[in-house]
């Protein structure tokens, strides 16, 4: 009996180990990740959606559009694809997304709209779909610095040709977002392991 128990001690003490290293490693990689990107010239811009609240953005969601904003006037690229769903009765992320990126003084013209995504693998797999049909080859992807690794592994995935763009994040928020993003990550991995044993993207692809 005692030796059973010794032994489940053993995977227990293991198994905490194992965690530990892993939200250790990668908060490093969210954080390093976050800290060194950057968009290079591309053929369009991603803004991943967020929240709106009564119709308007929710302060996440102005972050990116404003560094969408500056990325797009310093020519970054000459498109932007507004990506982002409808929840309820709000109007879509994206249609919420076009409006305030006109009222910035974006032309309506550079302005694309993905309307029907709820995550950021919909995002990223419908803005695609729009790439491939504009002929574009590259994109830079606007999110928060925390979410900046595990949009990447995503758009890589899909064979999105990608930099990030990312919005800086108070140090407040900093430890929440990043264990967040931590399980975000382990369960991507997951799924990209059930869905393709030999996956290459795993992450220390």
């Amino acid at each position: 009996m005692k030796k059973k128990l010794k032994t489940w001690l053993w995977i227990l003490v293991a198994l905490f180990l194992i965690i530990l290293f892993y939200f250790s490693f990668m908060s490093w990689k969210v954080n390093y990740t976050w800290k060194h990107s950057h968009g290079t010239p591309s053929d369009c811009i991603i803004i991943l959606g967020a929240a709106v609240w009564d119709g308007k953005p929710s302060p996440a969601l102005r972050e990116r559009l404003d560094i969408a904003v500056e990325a797009y006037g310093s020519g970054l690229a000459p498109s932007i694809i507004a990506s982002g769903g409808k929840g309820g009765s709000e109007p879509s992320e994206a249609e919420t997304m076009k409006r305030y990126l006109m009222e910035k003084g974006v032309p309506e013209r550079a302005i694309l709209l993905e309307e029907k995504s709820r995550s950021t693998m919909e995002n990223l797999q419908n803005s695609q779909a729009i790439m491939m049909e504009k002929g574009y080859r590259t994109a830079v992807i606007v999110t928060h610095g925390f979410h900046a690794y595990r949009a990447s592994l995503m758009a890589r995935s899909l064979g999105i040709t990608s930099t990030v763009e990312p919005v800086q994040i108070r140090p407040l928020s900093l430890t929440y977002y990043t264990l967040r993003e931590c399980a975000g990550i382990a369960i991507f991995t997951l799924e990209s392991i059930i869905m393709k044993p030999f996956s290459y993207y795993l992450f220390l692809n």
